[in-house]
């Protein structure tokens, strides 16, 4: 049986793998196959009567133990690791793996302290590991730089334990040599350090690398490696990122990259995408990974989708063009409002959609903006049906190596922006008419000189033909001069307002023919011949214009009837006078001829009495006829 022996046995204490051990014990327990005296990491096994220094050292899913004669006649030179024991700070056994890293002799290390291996710069932390591996009840590790004998600097990885030897306390030793590791490791720490992304790796719940890139969470290093690595990941990611951890740590597959939200010290969120794997990082298992920030990209995606979306669902057109004046691109605002389909347009030029006497705008502003200057201007677009739409165009240059490459814009439909100014300008222009008129009926006395100038207002502001006609005893006459026969002025006379084409010569749009009308009572028509189109406000105005030249002919005419009767009243007085005159002449024959009543006779006396009733009965006719002619005057009407 060789003289030292090495087994692992898994965390229920069965062997499960060996060497220098007979097979037949595999599988069983450990201490059914040793008699064990002692626990801890350092114990007594006894095998065979042999008795073994055993050295219990932890790894992830058991034990290995290492079996040491109390007697070292023979040592474990074969071993595959070196192996060093010290005693008292001096070397006593080193196997040949030892020598070939060091170059030195087993006699020449046997000659020397552990101390003298080291390089100058640890020979305090090879002290301190090796004393705490005599005074510690476990396996400690370290890393260590020796020099060897060729005067080369070489980095090795200690696993220390305490163990016995004849009875006095020893350190054994199990030495790798790590320098190409750790040559990797430096240019691993370089290159993460010069990255621009962040390196980590994650052990035991906790990071124990990071690069200095890691502010990307706004925390500082010496702040990370105090926190649990998972209170950065937002809460809504967080279970994905620890189940993903855990199945690493297991050996399992995980799909990468993959994305996830980081929390910043100050409440952002920015986004990562991880790249990571299962290490072995100082003798353990271990995440290690990289994060790179996607922030910048994730919201240049959004702002991007924004404005897609913002190009896609716009009020506005918007139009992308190359140096040619083809469209290159069209938002669907173009078939919506043009009622062009999007392959109608692309590759075709703003002709498709001009009206040919505004293409020379269109040309004059493209030549400016192909000189990298910016423009506005309006011009009319025929939709695909023929209709006429007014837009407001703001376009601009697209430049690429300092060079205008096309053009890029956005046009605004202020179609009923346009038509409504020019309505407002239409009915502000008319109001001032109507004024101009409304001073006139305070100015006038008379229907007939007021119509006519009434038309001459028309005439001259608005450029229409307009005659005027007035209703007299049931008889339309015309009130102004060469006036036209006029069906729409004979309709109008019923007091209905009348729009529409008219059948005379004169006509070539549509007519307006306004009853002049006061409490339902018609007393003429204006006709305005050709007026064009008309709003609903126009037309409520010129309503009312009829309404104001109707009740300017009432008062006319009161007004005429009003002196006619003051004149009547005045004629009624002097023939009351005159009347009053004729009254006394009877009345003072009858009074005489009844004073000689008694020498005429009563007979004659009756009979010149009746004549001179007669007389004032004529009289009295005449008084009231003339009281008769006033009535009907004060009334309105005029006696016939």
């Amino acid at each position: 049986m060789p003289h030292v022996m090495m087994l692992k046995v898994n965390s229920k204490g069965k062997i499960v793998s060996l060497q220098g051990l007979p097979s037949g014990i595999k599988g069983k327990r450990f201490d059914e196959v040793f008699e064990v005296d002692g626990s801890g990491s350092v114990f007594k096994a006894k095998l065979n009567g042999e008795i073994f220094t055993a050295s219990k050292i932890k790894v992830d899913d058991g034990y290995i133990i290492v079996l040491l004669p109390e007697s070292l006649h023979h040592l474990i030179d074969d071993f595959p690791f070196g192996v060093v024991v010290i005693q008292d700070g001096k070397i006593i056994y080193v196997n040949k793996i030892v020598e070939k890293f060091t170059g030195y002799s087993k006699k020449d290390l046997y000659l020397m302290n552990f101390r003298e291996l080291a390089a100058d710069e640890y020979q305090d932390k090879i002290q301190e590991l090796y004393e705490k591996s005599l005074n510690a009840d476990r396996t400690v590790k370290g890393e260590l730089k020796i020099r060897t004998k060729s005067g080369e600097e070489l980095f090795v990885e200690v696993i220390a334990t305490k163990s016995y030897y004849s009875g006095q306390p020893v350190v054994l030793c199990g030495v790798a040599e790590i320098t190409r590791r750790k040559e990797f490791e430096s240019l691993f720490l370089a290159l993460a350090d010069q990255t621009f992304t962040v390196v980590y790796i994650i052990q035991d719940g906790k990071f124990v690398f990071l690069n200095g890139t890691s502010a990307l969470s706004g925390y500082s290093l010496e702040e990370l490696y105090e926190m649990n690595p998972f209170d950065i990941v937002h809460p809504e990611d967080r279970e994905m990122i620890i189940n993903n951890f855990l199945r690493r740590i297991r050996g399992e597959d995980v799909e990468v990259p993959y994305r996830f939200r980081v929390i910043t010290k100050l409440g952002e969120v920015k986004y990562a995408d991880v790249i990571a794997t299962r290490v072995i990082f100082r003798g353990k298992p271990a995440v290690m990974g990289m994060l790179i920030d996607r922030t910048d990209e994730v919201e240049s995606q959004e702002k991007l989708k924004m404005y897609e979306r913002f190009f896609r669902k716009a009020k506005d057109m918007f139009f992308i063009i190359d140096r040619k004046g083809r469209f290159v691109d069209v938002n669907p605002r173009y078939a919506e409002i043009l009622g062009y389909d999007y392959s109608e347009l692309i590759g075709d030029t703003s002709r498709r959609i001009a009206f040919e006497e505004d293409l020379d705008i269109l040309r004059r502003n493209f030549r400016k903006v192909l000189n990298g200057e910016s423009v506005r201007f309006t011009f009319r677009a025929r939709c695909k049906n023929g209709d006429e739409r007014i837009f407001e165009v703001v376009e601009w240059p697209v430049f690429r190596d300092e060079e205008v490459v096309g053009a890029e814009g956005v046009l605004r439909d202020i179609t009923d922006r346009v038509r409504a100014e020019r309505e407002l300008k239409k009915t502000n222009e008319l109001l001032k008419t109507i004024s101009e008129i409304n001073e006139l009926i305070f100015r006038e006395r008379d229907e007939y000189a007021l119509l006519s100038k009434v038309c001459r207002v028309f005439s001259r502001i608005r450029s229409i033909n307009s005659w005027a006609w007035v209703l007299e005893r049931d008889k339309i006459l015309k009130s102004t001069p060469l006036a036209p026969e006029c069906t729409l002025a004979e309709r109008a006379r019923d007091g209905l307002l009348e729009y529409e084409e008219c059948s005379c010569p004169l006509s070539t749009e549509k007519s307006l023919a306004i009853p002049i009308v006061h409490n339902s009572h018609v007393f003429g028509v204006l006709v305005l011949c050709s007026v064009g189109k008309l709003g609903d406000d126009e037309i409520r105005i010129f309503e009312e214009l009829g309404e104001n030249l109707g009740f300017a002919v009432t008062s006319y005419r009161a007004e005429r009837d009003r002196k006619i009767a003051i004149n009547l009243l005045l004629d009624n007085l002097e023939q009351f006078e005159d009347l009053a005159d004729k009254l006394r002449n009877p009345v003072a024959i009858i009074s005489g001829f009844i004073e000689i009543k008694d020498d005429i006779g009563c007979e004659r006396t009756l009979k010149e009495i009746e004549k001179q009733i007669e007389r004032v009965k004529g009289i009295l006719d005449d008084l009231r006829l003339q009281e008769t002619l006033t009535y009907f005057i004060l009334k309105g009407e005029k006696f016939k």
